[in-house]
């Protein structure tokens, strides 16, 4: 890669990363976070590089419908290079309103010159003319969408979902709600931060004088949640991202669901003894641990040696003392009776504890996370559901052995997926009725503590199970449900 042509054009790192990202259907988030760590640009720059990028892979089966209708070349016939340049230009063509058609088209042009063949970039400038050549673009490609009759078709062309999915969904919620979560998939997702306050307490500061910094960094659209220890910016939340205040473990990012699902099903008291199943990134320990201010103790396991790498630098960086990591692979019976890593240091355990709680964050499809990683939407096949559901049953089964009786376990995942969550729980009740039992949740309340005096109207005022739509609070869709112990 060429740090000088990246910070010269913007546009052809984002087309480098197309090509790289199309062929070989990689980690997206990885892939970009590799061209923008060693490039040069301005921040201005990544962030158009991260939004393009994001975009184009968030829309790319609209878009190439969109494309087929105007290239007299079959899509499948066209050079995978010439294609990649004509999503990134019609992207920001029907996307981007505020970016004048002529430089679409010229730097698309440029960039074909550079890297196809003379006649390829005639193609391109032809094909891109004719489309820019509309008022109200926008319109135009949705209303050529509206016009496709199959309404599994539609929806998947429209909102850029495999058809697989989109028919799983009908199946399971009908078309209108099919629609809904598509849509709240396809919008940008507001990041939510929680505050440290172990560190706070540590510097004798306080939550306010956080906010305080906050606000003079210009972020005038800043919503409070949980008595002030979370809050998101619905504004750029890129300064954020880059702060000290992340950096040095004041603040981190926490989806909402996650943090629903810690304070109203898992409820982490002082001095509890926690179990955290497939803990990585580690954010579900680090705020268990805020919110037991650091007493009691919670293993973290997880059965990736790079992942938990990562765990132990964040437990460091946000100065928590009562997390001990472990290596393991919790869907194995006896998982912590084994040789294992614990830290950096691997040692004989032989672990006969009893938890009060366990929380599992089970392996899943993750879709609900589509807003903000738009390619696991394409890396996901109709065969993983089935198995992803097996591995999170045996995961329920292995930790039953490490519950306490009245204690609970919360199985938590960051899809929207019956199979993985609903069924496999009523699978896993129908062989275990006798030992646990569902806890009833008021999930009205917990809406309105979110977003108060808003209601959805698919939202039941008290269940086992809580489905977070994307809709609800803009943040993943997930889902949650506690199991009490009961003999």
């Amino acid at each position: 890669m060429n740090s000088v042509n990246m910070l010269m054009n913007p546009r052809e790192t984002v087309y480098q990363i197309l090509n790289e990202y199309f062929k070989r259907h990689c980690n997206l988030k990885d892939l970009i976070n590799r061209y923008l760590d060693t490039s040069e640009l301005t921040g201005l720059n990544k962030n158009f590089i991260y939004n393009i990028s994001k975009g184009v892979v968030r829309n790319y089966l609209g878009i190439d419908y969109f494309i087929s209708l105007f290239s007299s070349i079959k899509l499948d016939k066209l050079d995978f290079k010439v294609l990649n340049i004509l999503r990134l230009g019609v992207f920001q063509a029907v996307f981007l309103s505020k970016i004048p058609s002529y430089s679409i088209v010229n730097e698309s042009v440029d960039i074909a010159k550079r890297h196809t063949s003379p006649g390829s970039a005639k193609f391109v400038n032809a094909v891109l003319r004719k489309i820019t050549s509309f008022e109200n673009l926008k319109i135009i490609y949705e209303n050529k969408i509206n016009e496709i009759k199959n309404p599994l078709e539609k929806i998947s062309i429209c909102y850029s979902f495999p058809e697989w999915i989109v028919k799983y969904w009908i199946e399971n919620y009908q078309i209108d709600k099919t629609i809904k979560i598509c849509k709240a998939l396809n919008e940008n997702p507001v990041t939510y931060f929680n505050i440290n306050t172990l560190k706070l307490n540590t510097l004798k500061s306080a939550v306010e004088d956080i906010y305080k910094l906050i606000k003079d960094k210009d972020s005038s659209n800043l919503s409070k949640y949980f008595e002030g220890r979370s809050f998101s910016i619905s504004d750029d939340s890129q300064n954020y991202l880059k702060s000290d205040f992340l950096k040095d473990g004041y603040i981190y990012i926490q989806d909402l669901s996650s943090q629903i699902a810690l304070k109203y099903f898992l409820d982490p008291k002082e001095n509890e003894n926690i179990l955290d199943v497939c803990c990585a990134p580690g954010g579900k320990a680090i705020s268990s641990s805020i919110l037991m201010n650091g007493t009691g103790m919670i293993y973290a396991v997880d059965n990736n040696k790079d992942r938990m790498v990562s765990v132990n630098e964040n437990l460091k960086k946000m100065g928590i003392k009562n997390v001990r990591t472990i290596l393991a692979d919790a869907s194995k019976n006896n998982f912590l009776k084994d040789n294992l890593m614990v830290g950096d240091c691997k040692v004989k355990n032989d672990y006969n504890l009893k938890f009060d709680k366990i929380f599992i964050d089970a392996p899943c499809s993750a879709l609900g996370t589509s807003a903000k990683n738009p390619d696991v939407k394409y890396n996901r096949q109709p065969s993983d559901i089935p198995k992803l559901k097996g591995n999170s049953f045996k995961i329920l089964e292995s930790c039953d052995g490490y519950l306490k009786v009245g204690g609970k376990i919360v199985f938590y995942t960051c899809t929207i997926s019956p199979e993985e969550n609903k069924n496999l729980i009523k699978n896993f009740l129908s062989i275990y009725e006798k030992k646990y039992k569902i806890e009833t949740v008021d999930i009205a309340k917990i809406f309105n503590d979110v977003k108060p005096g808003i209601g959805e109207p698919d939202i039941p005022r008290t269940e086992g199970f809580f489905e977070i739509m994307p809709y609800y609070f803009k943040s993943e869709g997930a889902t949650m449900c506690s199991l009490i112990k009961i003999s």
